[in-house]
């Protein structure tokens, strides 16, 4: 019997970080699929919910705390329950974290740049929640 791979869905504006971390992720034997908005992201959405998104807040459309208020406000319960790793480089993200609208706490934040190992941390931890 096969065990289901992780499927992660990446959203991220950046093409050189978008890349890394799909190879980074794609290595690590997760399924991923990555999108460059928030637009690209809810078609993704509407076709799988995946057990994992990372998403970056500073994004063009739909930036990252717009795309989360969707998500969590989706008539679908499934994408409720979908943890959210954010990914930023942004000084908002202080800001972001303390919202409580958006409902994430400070270990759901991966700042940039980071470290692999820490990436790969993080995304264990939060799909062991699950």
């Amino acid at each position: 019997m096969t065990e289901t791979r992780k499927s992660i869905l990446v959203v991220d504006d950046d093409a050189g970080i978008r890349e890394l971390l799909v190879d980074v992720l794609t290595q690590a034997g997760y399924e991923v699929t990555a999108t460059d908005d928030g637009i690209g992201a809810m078609t993704m959405l509407k076709k799988r919910v995946p057990d994992l998104i990372i998403l970056d807040v500073m994004m063009p459309v739909i930036d990252g705390p717009h795309l989360m208020q969707v998500i969590r406000n989706n008539d679908n319960p499934e994408m409720w329950q979908v943890p959210i790793l954010v990914c930023s480089a942004s000084e908002k993200i202080d800001e972001i974290l303390t919202a409580s609208e958006f409902n994430i706490a400070p270990e759901d934040c991966l700042r940039k740049p980071f470290e692999i190992a820490n990436l790969l941390r993080l995304v264990a931890e939060r799909l062991a929640r699950n």
